[in-house]
């Protein structure tokens, strides 16, 4: 049985992050704080996607790993003793994972500013953000 795999490369879903990246600043800007949530949710998902290939090895993401499920992907990511181990990092991805669901893209603007920022923060913090930390192994 042979495995399958995404069309796309880790090139071009580095490409979708970074235009994902740009979307959720855009977002951020224009105080869309839902659409912002949304979106740093799809980053954080990215992430994990690309650091899943890099740990198995693969230059295309197996299809087994298209789904929307942080903590799975998490599990799977070959990071998830480092985030056990570091309760920054365990606070950070809650603070994402209690507010973020694809769910989002049916609804209004439920979440506020200050669920924004607190993502924000939990993305981007220079010590122990999920991506700051995610980057090291992508």
């Amino acid at each position: 049985m042979a495995m399958k795999f995404i069309l796309q490369d880790q090139a071009t879903l580095r490409k979708a992050y970074n235009a994902r990246k740009e979307e959720y600043d855009a977002l951020r800007a224009m105080g869309k704080w839902s659409g912002a949530i949304l979106h740093a949710g799809i980053l954080l998902e990215l992430a994990l996607k690309l650091v899943i290939c890099r740990h198995i090895g693969a230059d295309k993401l197996p299809t087994m790993f298209q789904i929307h499920e942080l903590e799975l992907l998490l599990y799977c990511s070959g990071v998830r003793l480092e985030f056990l181990n570091n309760v920054i990092l365990q606070h950070y991805f809650d603070v994402v994972h209690s507010r973020w669901s694809m769910n989002l893209r049916y609804q209004g603007e439920i979440l506020t500013q200050s669920d924004a920022d607190l993502v924000h923060e939990a993305l981007f913090d220079p010590s122990n953000g999920l991506l700051v930390f995610l980057s090291q192994h992508m």
